[in-house]
């Protein structure tokens, strides 16, 4: 129920309180003052009565006198001598008489009888009805008797209720026009209360916000005022939270690491796009289980702990697929002093381990790969110190000095290219990139290699022309590349083999490939082949003399002329390595 409605009702409800106490009031009073007023007559009448009977007492007996008086005045008129025996009445007929009742202890004849005049409202008997009476005091041929009226109350009845109706009618009227009025009212009253509830209504909806008309001083005007002054720091609050929210949702989107808030009872509440990529998820997991989502054991195993222990917990855990290692934070939210739920950040530490994994074979494989050359630089160095053969056998130390001689080189070589990869590996590092024309480089390692691979019979097949586009390259790196490159190449072909160098053509940049009919490399080698010091054929590399870090170098290379290097292989027939160049702009 409205309050438009409540505000008629209780209109109404006052006003029926009135129209009802007023009407009883009223119908009380009408009904006494009618009373009052038929007494008076009564009494009136009756001693006009008296006047009457005290004048023919001598001329007819009692019936007659009280049937002729009762015609005269309209009322039933009773005579009562001193006994109370009634002797005349001139609504019962004079063979009756006998059978009415003694009339003395009728309490209108007790008052008559004490103080001269008496009068009651009673039930008759005689006639069954109300009647209301009045008595006097007589005397009729030397004895005293009584004269009493009756009239009977149907009369005041019918007056009582032809004013009943009058009044109801009136009464009817006024809750009629009341009815009106109440409406009118309560529409005007409640008119500022549903304007302020529209307005409240909107308020913090949609970014919609208004003003109440304050337009009285009463207590409305107030409650407006402050539904203005409430709204006014709603709204501020809302943009504020927008803001806030906006500004988590960027925060939420722009985070690298994967952030996910539950509830204590592992129902996920919030995860940031990061979180979906790291899990490979593509539909909404908001109000989810956390292992509905998500059925690793770590997983699980790191939210149960975070609950027995009730502090910030740390762990690493390993997804599928990919193989991806995740470092994640566990911190639990609390809201008031109590457990609410739990916020987590996953780190994903898979390039990390990686490079700390490289880290470790790289110091392991440096160590290894100098371990050898020193140990037989020393190892000879001391016997030829020990056994004087230097003089004794100049045959045999001129053989151990060669042996020295060549795994210095060995060892400088290595060193080289460990400086030559930190070199390129450092943050600083960059490239004298200039616009020109590869083929004059090309050709110029294929010379320098050209004597080697005679030696093995392979024939070296430079097939790059001299119309290239100009690339932007550095002459001395793009060297470094090919000549490792075809390097490789002849080392493991076999002798008869074909080594070609080609070029295509692209839209932005320029591939070069060295392609040869060596011994291929496997496919389970091929992810790793451009590792530092990864060796398909540990024992074989070692004794063509490479370092293992070549084609490391390359790639590094390559990369920074924006460049990639690639590698396509069938072992048994060969091998493909292919980088590419970007072209150089006309302007």
């Amino acid at each position: 129920m409205t309050f438009r409605w409540k505000l008629m009702l209780s209109y109404l409800l006052l006003i029926l309180l009135l129209s009802g106490s007023y009407y009883l009031s009223f119908d009380h009073s009408a009904q006494s003052y009618f009373l009052d007023e038929s007494r008076e007559n009564l009494i009136s009448q009756t001693r006009l009565a008296k006047l009457l009977a005290e004048q023919e007492r001598d001329t007819m007996p009692p019936q007659q006198l009280a049937e002729r008086i009762g015609s005269a005045i309209k009322a039933r008129v009773t005579l009562i001598d001193r006994s109370g025996l009634v002797r005349g009445d001139s609504d019962v007929s004079k063979v009756e008489l006998s059978h009415l009742e003694n009339h003395l202890k009728r309490p209108e004849v007790v008052q008559a009888m004490q103080g001269g005049i008496g009068s009651s409202l009673r039930y008759s008997e005689t006639l069954k009805t109300d009647m209301l009476y009045t008595a006097l005091g007589y005397e009729s041929n030397g004895h005293y008797g009584f004269i009493r009226l009756s009239l009977p109350l149907e009369r005041l009845s019918s007056a009582t209720a032809a004013l009943h109706r009058m009044t109801a009618g009136s009464v009817g009227m006024a809750l009629l026009a009341a009815l009106a009025f109440s409406l009118l009212l309560s529409r005007v009253t409640s008119r500022p209360l549903r304007e302020m509830a529209e307005v409240a209504a909107r308020i913090g909806r949609d970014g919609e916000y208004s003003r109440i008309p304050v337009a009285s001083q009463d207590e409305i005007g107030a409650l407006a005022s402050v539904l203005n002054d409430m709204a006014e720091r709603i709204d501020a609050q809302m943009h504020g939270l927008d803001a806030e929210k906006t500004r988590l949702d960027a925060i939420l989107r722009g985070m690298g690491e994967g952030v996910m808030v539950a509830s204590a009872d592992g129902a996920i509440t919030l995860v940031n796009p990061a979180f979906r990529k790291m899990f490979a998820m593509t539909d909404g997991v908001e109000g989810k289980k956390l292992i509905e989502v998500c059925r690793n054991p770590d997983l699980q195993a790191a939210f149960h702990d975070l609950a027995r222990c009730g502090g910030e917990l740390s762990r690493e855990i390993r997804i599928q697929p990919g193989d991806v290692t995740l470092l994640t934070h566990w911190v639990p939210l609390a809201m008031d002093g109590a457990g609410q739920g739990v916020v987590a950040v996953f780190h994903d530490i898979t390039d990390m381990k990686h490079v700390e994994e490289m880290r470790r074979d790289f110091v392991a494989n440096v160590s290894h790969e100098l371990r050898t050359p020193v140990s037989v630089i020393k190892g000879y160095a001391e016997t030829l110190m020990q056994n004087d053969m230097l003089v004794s056998e100049p045959e045999h130390a001129t053989r151990f000095v060669e042996i020295i001689r060549r795994h210095a080189e060995r060892l400088t070589t290595l060193i080289n290219d460990i400086l030559t990869l930190s070199c390129l590996e450092a943050r600083n590092s960059a490239l004298e990139l200039n616009a020109m024309d590869v083929g004059t480089t090309i050709a110029k390692s294929c010379a320098l290699l050209a004597p080697r691979a005679a030696e093995k019979k392979i024939c070296l097949h430079n097939e790059v022309g001299n119309n290239l586009p100009r690339t932007l390259v550095d002459q001395g790196r793009l060297e470094q590349v090919l000549v490792n490159l075809i390097d490789n190449a002849v080392k493991y072909t076999p002798e008869g083999g074909t080594i070609r160098l080609f070029a295509e053509q692209g839209e932005t940049f320029l591939r070069i490939s060295v392609q040869d009919s060596g011994i291929g490399i496997p496919p389970r080698d091929l992810p790793r082949i451009f590792e530092r010091f990864y060796r398909v054929d540990e024992g074989r590399s070692r004794e063509q003399g490479g370092t293992g870090l070549g084609l490391a170098i390359a790639k590094h290379i390559v990369q920074l002329h924006g460049g990639e290097l690639t590698v396509t292989s069938t072992p048994g027939k060969g091998s493909t390595f292919s980088f590419t160049l970007r072209m150089a702009t006309n302007s």
